[in-house]
């Protein structure tokens, strides 16, 4: 018997990730990766429960990755030096808690919404006039059906993602202000880009952890508005590199206050 909230892996793939339940209708689960952002449907009969020991490692795995992050971001005196306001849109609560956390931990002021995927476009361009964020991440979870790579439709959430971008787009054209990452797991990575996205997910398709767009915010949050943000630089940390996330050069967004 399964419940909502059981952490579980998938029989037929392996036991590959740890999924939450978080819908069960008849004999079909909705699954949410515990650290990774993919959503899947999946037969009931298909799952097993996960040992908490397995849970304790998946965890240890991404406080390794908090720390390494943590200590990458060079302490700097904020007297002298105002890193870029962050604004954290996210299609999954725990996830968002997660990058706050992070963004706590290396002193970026960031403002986290949860917003479920659909109704990003509904929503995102009155938090960001009212917050005037100098980045804005879109993220939640994503999956594509192995059908025609296109096709936007063959993506669980990329088109809302996309939505999402082009209002932004449409009313702050110049694609620093904001910089914008888009995307989640297997987000057609393309469409997120040709709307206007900064940094996306993911070129070839594959999984993205929570954190990894909290990543790339604050490598252009703690880089200078002289200098341009390292494509390469900044995903360097993320889970899959250049095949998770892929980005356009863009300027970064720290200011030096002189006094």
């Amino acid at each position: 018997m399964f419940n909502i909230g059981d952490m579980v892996g998938r029989i037929s793939y392996n036991f590959d990730i740890i999924f939450e339940i978080v819908e069960i209708n008849d004999n079909i689960a909705t699954i949410v990766g515990k650290t990774i952002r993919l959503v899947a449907d999946s037969p009931l009969d298909d799952l097993k429960i996960i040992d908490d020991e397995v849970l304790l490692r998946e965890d240890k795995k991404e406080d390794d990755v908090i720390e390494d992050i943590t200590n990458q971001v060079v302490k700097k005196n904020r007297k002298k030096f105002l890193t870029g306001k962050i604004l954290h849109i996210d299609g999954d609560e725990k996830y968002m808690r997660k990058c706050l956390d992070l963004y706590q931990k290396v002193g970026i002021y960031a403002v986290g919404i949860e917003i479920k995927e659909k109704d990003m476009p509904k929503i995102i361009l009155k938090y960001i006039k009212f917050l005037k964020p100098d980045i804005v991440v879109i993220t939640g979870h994503d999956a594509y059906n192995k059908s025609d790579k296109e096709l936007i439709d063959n993506y669980r959430n990329t088109k809302y993602f996309v939505e999402a971008i082009n209002l932004i787009r449409s009313h702050y054209p110049v694609l620093n202000q904001p910089i914008i990452i888009a995307g989640a797991c297997q987000s057609h990575f393309e469409a997120l880009i040709g709307a206007g996205a900064n940094f996306a997910s993911s070129p070839s398709r594959v999984n993205i952890q929570s954190l990894d767009p909290a990543i790339i915010a604050i490598k252009c949050s703690s880089t200078s508005i002289n200098e341009l943000i390292k494509v390469y630089e900044a995903i360097e940390k993320t889970s899959n590199k250049n095949e998770g996330i892929g980005g356009i050069e863009s300027f970064g967004t720290m200011r030096t206050l002189y006094y």
